[in-house]
């Protein structure tokens, strides 16, 4: 509910998950250069908050407030304007709330209640924290992916000290799911260890492995000898790894080509007709404007047919063609 409070030039619960590896919209060489950037005085590029996030925040203290209510607590405290730093580790983090319970909560589904340990019953005393989520995915009833809060709560309670926490998840605007932990010492011995190498690697300016071609730009964004254009002596296997690059270009470049004369075919048996289906596959050639909305047209320009056909392979088939 405040701006971000954590120092930029450290590990924070925040980037736990990304720092771990466990984060499929965030690399930890991302983290990484982040943090190395900062501690050289290089501002971080201007982020734009999403409509979604920005909608999380104002619905927090409802998220909150509902988290409270539900493990029977009391003392609800949302105004933390301040980070949290652990008393050994380089690692800070933010709360969105905490509250106060003394209680045992077992586990039901039914209202929205899921204890995620061994024995799906937590007994809760004293303070505990609250991170409130906000998404339009779908709920796993395995529970939430690790990137979407059970880390950060953990580097959370790392930081605070505090026994248990509670990350709750509002789902698709209308279902609120909370998911209660303890403090998960076997993960937090992981976190601990990722975090001091991650520290190490900032002071070292040592990143990780690239784990794409994207994640290369991260590592080296600009080369160190642009203005002197000195060349440098690659290895031999540096032949083979070009010769690898062609061949699978030209593969795709077959493939394309057949790719695009089925759809080809497709097109053909469709015809006039928005969409068909046979006897394992539905297909649709849609009319499309360039935007995702129902609408097929928009400031006068005019709709087309969508330059591919789109399949789906049907599970069972009781629909009838016309």
């Amino acid at each position: 509910m405040v701006g971000k409070v954590t120092p930029n030039t450290q590990a924070s619960a925040s980037i736990i998950a990304a720092i771990m590896g466990n984060d499929p919209y965030k690399t930890p060489n991302e983290c990484l250069r982040s943090c190395i950037n900062a501690n050289a005085g290089i501002a971080p590029k201007d982020w734009v908050q999403s409509k979604q996030a920005a909608f999380g925040d104002r619905i927090e203290p409802f998220l909150a407030e509902s988290a409270c209510k539900a493990v029977g607590g009391s003392k609800l405290k949302t105004d933390y304007d301040e980070a949290f730093h652990h008393k050994e580790l380089p690692l800070a983090c933010s709360l969105d709330a905490t509250c106060f319970a003394d209680r045992t909560i077992t586990h039901d589904p039914d209202n929205g209640i899921f204890v995620m340990t061994p024995e799906r019953k937590i007994k809760l005393y004293g303070t505990g924290v609250i991170e409130c989520k906000n998404t339009s995915v779908k709920p796993d009833e395995a529970g939430p992916a690790p990137y979407r809060g059970p880390l950060q709560l953990q580097a959370q309670m790392m930081c605070t000290q505090l026994q248990w926490g509670v990350v709750a998840t509002l789902y698709g605007g209308y279902d609120l799911r909370l998911y209660i932990y303890d403090n998960a010492l076997s993960m937090q011995v992981l976190i601990s260890n990722r975090v001091r190498d991650f520290q190490r690697r900032v002071q070292d300016h040592d990143f990780y492995a690239p784990e794409n071609s994207g994640d290369a730009n991260t590592i080296w964004p600009v080369p160190l000898n642009f203005d002197t254009k000195e060349l440098a002596d690659l290895g031999d296997d540096v032949d083979d790894i070009c010769e690898e690059i062609e061949d699978c270009k030209r593969l795709k470049k077959t493939m394309d080509a057949k790719i695009d004369a089925l759809q080809s075919l497709l097109k053909i048996h469709l015809g006039n007709h928005e969409s068909g289906i046979a006897k394992r596959y539905a297909v649709e050639w849609k009319m499309t404007n360039g935007r995702k909305q129902k609408t097929v047209t928009y400031e006068g320009k005019e709709p087309e047919r969508a330059k591919s056909v789109k399949i789906k392979k049907l599970k069972e088939v009781t629909t009838n063609v016309a």
